[in-house]
């Protein structure tokens, strides 16, 4: 028999543990805050191709109890009988409302005791607000998240068994197959890069004992700075024609520039900035991050430092954003609060009505929140934050450009200082505000120089993807969701995978991974087109506005998913002359990898070049 229900005890399930510490301390006793730990179920491996997906009928999923939940699912079960009242607060986006609508089918969640609540900041203030005006599960919502699992294991479960037996490749997904092929691409074009020589020519001279250098930029009849020098004798002749003649400063040309903050914090920008600012991966800006959202503990009490942090907007709360302004003037002074809005920016695949990611309150600066933990890499990822947040609605910084053209008979060299004229958001930074002392000489004045400088130049290729460059990238052009960028990066790098490694901060492929991308353009060249990739993106945000039916578009896919299977059968991929073996090398961790040689097979480290470990096969 169930047990007896208590009056009026409220059943409150989010995801995180941790969230979970934050919310009680805001909630009256009978309520009763328990997490799900992130999804409760998953697809089983079922049916046709074990996709556990009705790809003949109408793609409804089969879906299991994680057998890692199933302790989690009897305890909430049992908490659910006894409630009046069970609120969902998941996260809010997609993910989150496919995790409610599990946790209402899994659990069997009568329709009068549900309700569906979303805060995007863990404070008593959302989280009050959130129950007093609780909702229903959004049934596009999951219809999105569904067609997106739906996808990602179609994809995964159709081509990653050919792929193993064309190129001895392990998987192909969805999203990381593009990323993979962004990365082989820009190799290739490193590879095939041929540099050209070029000629930059420079005059020392001197003033108050202090050396400067002016640069060649043309003749001094044109308006516009002629580009680099490409013919060594030109520049030779330029050389010759400038000796025995004196060098006049003939103008002093002095302009005013504006250079205004980015905006808040959007996911994509976040870990592009923790990357390039702080070195740290992808996986750990947003360990970090999560950490922020769910809350530390401050003088005995668990506090929510941040936003939401899966978001693509940049807009930002209205009554946050007046509290910023305040802050700013009363904090810097009104001349260093913006004069107009800021206008609010969201990317290519923005998703539902997020906020942008941002500190939750103001007066917990990073110098009073390291008073409280002595995680310095943890504050240093909330000092950019804070900055972020403060410096976004700040007014313009204004930089003054001062170009100082040096006169020899027919050729112009310009010099060129830039000086901090009213810092702006740049206070927010610590930059100085006062002007630099700059180069005081003045219009007809004959400089002190000494012989020109002719130097000799090459160009470079492009740079390898860093995982700051590889995430800006694919959100510009709408593969993947901010959520997904650290799974993306992690799966390329995982070593069972070998697609990709690290050389320093840049993502390399390896033979495998290229052998996979050749392969995929040829015999599944959609999977691999970065326009395809996104307009399934685009289809998934219709879906999650009611624009677009699932099955509609899953049958679609699936069926040109097949032809192209059906079609690829006679085309042959490279194996890569190494295989991998159940070893790992213990000096360096990697895997050993059998390798064809010129006197046979041998085996060696997985990451050669930078382990030369060898062994012969007895």
């Amino acid at each position: 028999m169930p047990k007896k229900k208590e009056n009026g005890l409220n059943l409150v399930i989010v995801e995180s543990p941790n969230k979970r510490s934050t919310i009680k301390q805001f909630l009256p006793s009978n309520y009763t805050v328990e997490a799900s730990v992130g999804h409760i179920t998953k697809i089983k491996d079922s049916g046709l191709y074990n996709l556990g997906i009705d790809v003949k009928g109408n793609f409804d999923i089969d879906f299991v109890v994680d057998d890692k939940k199933t302790d989690i699912v009897k305890k909430l079960k049992e908490l659910v009988s006894r409630a009046d009242t069970v609120y969902l607060a998941a996260d809010p986006d997609r993910e989150g409302e496919a995790i409610a609508y599990h946790l209402r089918e899994v659990l069997k969640i009568p329709k009068s005791k549900l309700k569906r609540i979303t805060f995007h900041e863990i404070t008593k203030k959302a989280v009050t607000e959130a129950l007093e005006h609780p909702g229903k599960i959004d049934e596009d919502l999951v219809d999105a998240a569904l067609a997106r699992a739906s996808l990602d294991k179609i994809v995964g479960y159709r081509l990653s068994p050919i792929a193993r037996n064309k190129v001895g490749c392990r998987s192909v997904g969805r999203c990381q197959s593009p990323a993979l092929k962004l990365i082989v691409e820009r190799e290739e074009e490193i590879n095939s890069f041929v540099p050209k020589t070029y000629y930059e020519i420079f005059l020392p001279f001197i003033k108050d004992n202090k050396e400067y250098k002016a640069q060649y930029k043309g003749l001094i009849k044109e308006d516009k700075n002629r580009p680099t020098i490409e013919d060594k004798e030109f520049a030779k002749k330029v050389v010759n024609d400038c000796k025995g003649y004196p060098y006049i400063v003939h103008n002093i040309q002095s302009k005013d520039r504006k250079v205004s903050p980015k905006p808040p914090f959007t996911t994509s920008t976040f870990q592009q900035e923790v990357s390039n600012k702080l070195g740290y991966s992808v996986k750990t800006a947003m360990s970090y991050a999560q950490h922020l959202f769910e809350g530390i503990n401050i003088g005995g009490q668990h506090v929510a430092l941040v936003t939401y942090l899966r978001t693509d907007s940049t807009s930002m709360d209205p009554e946050f954003k007046e509290n910023l302004k305040t802050f700013i003037s009363d904090t810097y002074g009104k001349e260093y609060l913006a004069t107009s809005n800021k206008k609010e920016k969201k990317s290519k695949n923005t998703q539902d009505g997020h906020e942008c990611f941002r500190v939750i309150d103001l007066s917990m600066t990073p110098e009073r929140l390291s008073g409280y933990i002595y995680d310095q890499q943890l504050i240093k990822v909330y000092t950019l934050i804070y900055n972020r947040t403060v410096a976004s609605m700040m007014s313009d910084a204004i930089v003054n450009d001062v170009d100082f053209i040096i006169k020899n008979g027919e050729y112009k060299f310009i010099y060129s200082e830039h000086s901090l004229k009213f810092p702006g958001f740049y206070k927010v930074y610590d930059l100085e505000e006062e002007l630099v002392q700059g180069l005081d000489i003045c219009v007809s004045e004959k400089l002190d120089v000494k012989d020109l400088e002719l130097k000799e130049k090459k160009t470079t290729p492009p740079k390898r993807y860093s995982e700051a460059t590889l995430i800006k990238t694919l959100d510009s052009i709408g593969i993947g969701r901010p959520s997904t960028y650290a799974t993306i990066i992690s799966t390329l790098l995982d070593p069972s995978r070998g697609y990709c490694e690290e050389q320093g901060k840049a993502l390399a492929p390896t033979e495998k991974g290229i052998n996979l991308i050749h392969y995929l353009n040829e015999a599944f060249p959609d999977i691999v087109d970065y326009e395809y990739s996104a307009r399934m993106e685009e289809s998934l945000d219709k879906i999650s506005k009611g624009e677009l039916g699932r099955v509609e578009y899953l049958k679609d896919f699936y069926s040109n998913l097949e032809n192209q299977i059906k079609n690829s059968r006679g085309i042959e991929g490279e194996k890569p002359q190494s295989e991998e073996i159940d070893k790992e090398w213990p000096q360096c961790g990697k895997h050993l990898v059998k390798r064809a040689g010129r006197f046979g097979p041998f085996i060696s480290c997985s990451g050669y070049p930078r382990c030369r470990y060898t062994e012969k096969i007895v």
